[in-house]
């Protein structure tokens, strides 16, 4: 995911990281610099938009 794609996920939307459906999460927070994404299974984790290279919506 590029950083204009992640400025469009919404709180609610259900990501998974590195094509991997095992781990997965949902956005709990979003603001101008990131996303908060709270994952399944581990603690949540705030990511800057640009940093979301290895994160795709499900």
């Amino acid at each position: 995911m590029t950083g204009p794609e992640s400025r469009l996920l919404l709180v609610g939307a259900r990501v998974i990281w590195h094509a991997d459906t095992k781990d997965a999460g949902t956005v709990t927070e979003r603001d101008w610099a990131g996303v908060t994404v709270r994952w399944d299974n581990r603690a949540q984790q705030t990511i800057l938009h640009n940093d979301m290279a290895m994160v795709t919506k499900a």
